[in-house]
């Protein structure tokens, strides 16, 4: 793989963990509440056009999960205290842990 592709990658994970966050946000999830895949599906799609998400997005899930925001629910994502944070002081742009504290 050439270092394009990986940045691209890398890029494609990043924006789709923000998506994820963003729905957490328009959907009004509070922390420790689940966002079902019946809701993060469809809003993924509006916002991903081109389904980028679909190559990446277990492997969101999991950088979400490390930064502490999500972690993994058979219903869907489980929004954490951290993750409500940082989705609270959503700004459009930065998501990244240091705001989140």
């Amino acid at each position: 793989m050439d270092a394009e592709n990986l940045s691209s990658n890398s890029e494609n994970i990043e924006n789709t963990g923000f998506l994820i966050l963003k729905a957490f946000k328009e959907k009004g999830t509070k922390a420790n509440e689940v966002l079902e895949w019946t809701e993060i599906y469809p809003f993924l799609h509006q916002e991903d056009e081109k389904y980028h998400y679909k190559d990446v997005q277990k492997r969101a899930e999991e950088h979400l999960r490390n930064q502490g925001y999500a972690i993994p629910d058979p219903a869907g994502l489980l929004l954490t205290e951290v993750g409500y944070r940082a989705v609270q002081e959503f700004d459009g742009k930065d998501l990244s842990q240091n705001n989140a504290r």
